[in-house]
C-alpha cells in the first residue's frame, strides 16, 4: 500500500495533540498551584506566620516560572 503525499502523516498529528495537550496541562497546573500559593499567603498573613508567607510565596515563584517555561517550548 503506497501512502499519498497530500495525506497528513498521522504519527506528526499525534505528536501535536500530545504535545497541545502538555502545554494546557502545564498552562493549568500553573495557574492552579499559583492560586494555592496565593491562598497559603493569604492564611499565613491572617494568622501572622511568617514562614507560612514565605512558603506561599515560594509556590508563586514556582508556579509562574513553570508557566512561563511552558511559552518557550516548542509546540511544533
Amino acid at each position: 500500500m503506497e501512502r499519498n503525499e497530500s495525506q497528513p502523516n498521522g504519527d506528526a498529528e499525534r505528536r501535536k495533540l500530545i504535545s497541545s495537550k502538555i502545554h494546557v496541562g502545564l498552562a493549568a497546573f500553573g495557574t492552579l498551584s499559583s492560586i494555592a500559593g496565593i491562598g497559603v499567603v493569604i492564611i499565613g498573613g491572617i494568622n501572622f506566620d511568617r514562614t507560612r508567607v514565605l512558603v506561599g510565596v515560594g509556590i508563586i515563584v514556582v508556579s509562574t516560572i513553570l508557566y512561563i517555561s511552558m511559552l518557550f517550548v516548542d509546540a511544533d
